[in-house]
């Protein structure tokens, strides 16, 4: 128990570090200092400041998971994370803007690729659209919201994603209904 309080208040200390600095200038020193705890402790948790980024990052995405579990819709979804990044703006751009892009980047992924799957196949059901046929749509849909959140980060998380959003779904009974002739 006394572990995990240990490695919560790590990625804690870290995750305050990063509404200041981006992931290249936090050292294992600062994050020490920040706890209260030697580099050994540190070590013992985390072998490096993107081992730590991985853990953070993987614990946003169960945090998500779990408080978006009961989302109607994949605009409702993908609003929520969206509001969800919007939480923690200044360490989302940090991370986005150092090294710790390709982490946010599987974050974004892991979340997208779920949710697209699962309303896509309920959207889907009863449709006569062949697995093959399917699994392209989900694809298609899952990389291109992907690139969506990806470009709205990019772009410091200024722009309007809601419109983009709504762009993008309402294509997708045009989308079914080609496949539905084929």
């Amino acid at each position: 128990m006394k572990q995990n309080r240990t490695r919560a208040a790590i990625a804690d200390a870290y995750t305050h570090l990063l509404h200041e600095h981006t992931i290249e200038k936090i050292t294992v020193k600062m994050i020490t200092d920040e706890v209260g705890c030697s580099r050994k402790t540190f070590y013992y948790y985390f072998t490096d400041v993107y081992d730590l980024t991985r853990y953070v990052c993987d614990q946003r995405v169960q945090a998500f998971m779990n408080i978006s579990g009961g989302v109607d819709s994949v605009r409702n979804a993908f609003l929520a994370l969206v509001a969800f990044l919007n939480e923690d703006r200044p360490v989302i751009l940090n991370m986005f803007h150092g090294y710790g892009k390709e982490e946010l980047e599987r974050f974004t992924w892991q979340a997208t690729e779920h949710y697209t799957r699962k309303f896509i196949t309920h959207h889907a059901e009863g449709s006569g659209i062949s697995e093959e046929n399917l699994e392209a749509v989900i694809h298609m849909y899952a990389y291109m919201l992907f690139g969506m959140l990806v470009d709205w980060v990019s772009h410091n998380m200024d722009s309007s994603y809601e419109h983009t959003l709504d762009v993008a779904l309402n294509s997708m009974p045009y989308i079914f209904e080609k496949l539905r002739e084929r």
